[in-house]
């Protein structure tokens, strides 16, 4: 019946993201699980976090997420069940000794509100993990209920982690509900016929359709079908009619926050509503927004010695998504010819050191139509090691073909840099922002050549990595400046200049010849058209941002 029914145990990170305090984090509590249930509380919390992680949009932005489990174990299993409640329903009467004191039919309303001592939940969370963002509580019992608040408290019935996720939407982000009910629409309840309330703070329910002004007008699925999308014929009544637009369709439903008419919802339906049902694109937004701060700024930018133009002329582009970076280095062979090396690097300490194997690799000529990836063929020739210090320094730690070296490097700047962010944006033809690793569309129809885009201002600077006409590794590149509405264009260089391994590695030795032009055309931020002329020969190719952790990453 309170704290005196049982004991709070051990903490357990079980998802770590990185310091708790720069990441969101969630705190899991048990209440109704005995010492000898612990077990399943563990797997109970476990599932849940499985769940969790795959439902939109918290996917996109779990590497902006903690999760901690703290054991908590009570006298006695389950929770209290009034024998009478104020909706009719009847209990089963039990009285259950727990930490949190979890009830169902809390205040004598209905039977599905379960609820426990929030006040003392927040205490045990916020001792455990002092930067808790969000606590929910798994009771351990088989009767359907949930409640949101301060804390968000959800059984272990058949819907027992979808009833977490429509919890959590009211506990972490503010969110209400967007039924037209209290009890239910057969219920035969009153006084919710029609919202006579101020305009509701939560950013998923509105008294407003004014396209202009409505809360969630980023997110319209129109910018010209009329609003409301739906009006409710009787607002005596739960409005029967069925979604006049397509599932997912985000517009001014009437009908949200208990009443049947006058407060609008953005979705016929959304997790806020009926469970089972993905969260709307208004709530995914505020999601995305509340957690956006969050998320790991990501390493992806065009790197080179430092200081700044020690070494100009080679250099490492970083292509970072989720927990992994893709890298490409672009250097010199032994003789000085044009060399590229790459490296698939997943995040193997901290949030900063990123490791892999080195490639070389040899393929269709540039100029190769068609360009067939089946030709493509990698030869591991060491490893390579990226550290990063802070936003703009790090350290690059390599081993070639048994020669080791050690590199300080910093971010290459030519303009305003971005920041870049893995799963700030779904949509990535939203993306204003080119710098990415790119590749030809449709994705992965020409696996084995790219093109890294640093973008700064007005400013890009492309680095091809492609092949010569002996199969060999090779890269150009190129500075672009902009030269029309989402056109780019410049002079595409091939380089030489010392050996990878050179010690001092001198730039003055680097030399460039023009070999052609480059343009880039966008038609949107996943999709553009490359065009180049190389020593004569043109082509233009359709190409797309190559995403090997969606959502993938943004810059802006």
């Amino acid at each position: 019946m309170s704290a005196a029914d049982g004991a709070v145990g051990g903490t357990q990170k079980i998802v770590d993201h990185g310091p708790d305090a720069e990441r969101y984090n969630i705190v899991i509590l048990g209440d109704g699980y005995r010492a000898a249930e612990i077990a399943r509380y563990h797997a109970d919390a476990q599932a849940f976090v499985d769940v969790f992680s795959e439902t939109a949009p918290f996917g996109d932005l779990w590497c902006g997420i903690n999760v901690h489990r703290v054991d908590v174990v009570s006298t006695d299993s389950g929770a209290d069940d009034p024998l009478t409640c104020g909706d009719g329903s009847a209990g089963s009467g039990a009285i259950a000794r727990t930490y949190f004191d979890a009830t169902f039919c809390s205040g004598n309303a209905i039977r599905r509100l379960l609820t426990c001592d929030s006040i003392s939940a927040r205490t045990v969370a916020h001792a455990q993990v002092p930067a808790a963002h969000a606590v929910m509580v798994i009771v351990n019992s088989p009767l359907y209920g949930g409640s949101g608040g301060d804390v968000a408290t959800f059984s272990t019935a058949a819907d027992a982690y979808e009833i977490a996720l429509h919890e959590m939407g009211h506990t972490a982000f503010g969110f209400a509900d967007e039924y037209e009910y209290y009890a239910g629409c057969a219920s035969g309840e009153t006084g919710h016929d029609i919202y006579a309330g101020a305009e509701p703070i939560e950013p998923n329910v509105t008294r407003n359709t004014n396209r202009a002004t409505i809360k969630w007008q980023p997110v319209l699925s129109s910018p010209t079908d009329p609003l409301p999308t739906t009006a409710n014929a009787s607002c005596a009544q739960c409005d029967p009619q069925p979604d006049p637009r397509q599932t997912g369709y985000v517009g001014a439903y009437e009908g949200a926050r208990y009443a049947h008419c006058g407060c609008y919802r953005p979705s016929y339906q959304c997790r806020m509503r009926l469970l089972g049902v993905p969260f709307c694109g208004a709530c995914q937004k505020a999601i995305r927004d509340a957690l956006a701060p969050y998320l790991p700024a990501a390493w992806q930018a065009l790197w080179w010695n430092a200081p700044a133009g020690s070494e100009s002329g080679w250099g490492i582009n970083t292509a970072h998504q989720g927990d992994i970076i893709f890298a490409s280095w672009f250097t010199y062979d032994a003789g000085g010819k044009a060399w590229w090396l790459s490296m698939t690097a997943p995040l193997v300490s901290g949030a900063n050191v990123y490791a892999g194997t080195l490639y070389a690799t040899e393929g269709p000529p540039f100029n190769a139509v068609p360009f067939n990836p089946a030709l493509v063929v990698p030869t591991a020739v060491g490893t390579g090691t990226l550290t990063f210090t802070d936003a703009a320094n790090g350290t690059f730690a390599y081993t070639v073909n048994g020669v080791s070296q050690t590199k300080a490097i910093t971010r290459e700047v030519f303009g305003p840099v971005p920041t870049c962010r893995f799963g700030m944006q779904r949509d990535l033809a939203k993306a204003t922002n080119y710098q990415d690793l790119w590749w030809n569309a449709p994705a992965g129809s020409e696996s084995g050549w790219g093109l890294n885009i640093t973008h700064q201002g007005d400013t890009l600077f492309v680095t091809w990595f492609t092949y010569d006409l002996d199969g060999s590794p090779l890269w150009l590149s190129a500075t672009a400046p902009k030269t029309g509405a989402a056109t780019y264009a410049g002079a595409l260089y091939r380089t030489s200049g010392p050996a990878f391994s050179a010690t001092p590695w001198n730039p003055a030795a680097v030399s460039r010849t023009q070999v052609g032009t480059v343009t880039l055309t966008f038609a949107d931020g996943n999709r553009a058209t490359f065009a180049c002329t190389v020593n004569g020969d043109s082509q233009t190719k359709q190409i797309t941002r190559d995403v090997f952790r969606a959502p993938g990453t943004v810059c802006q």
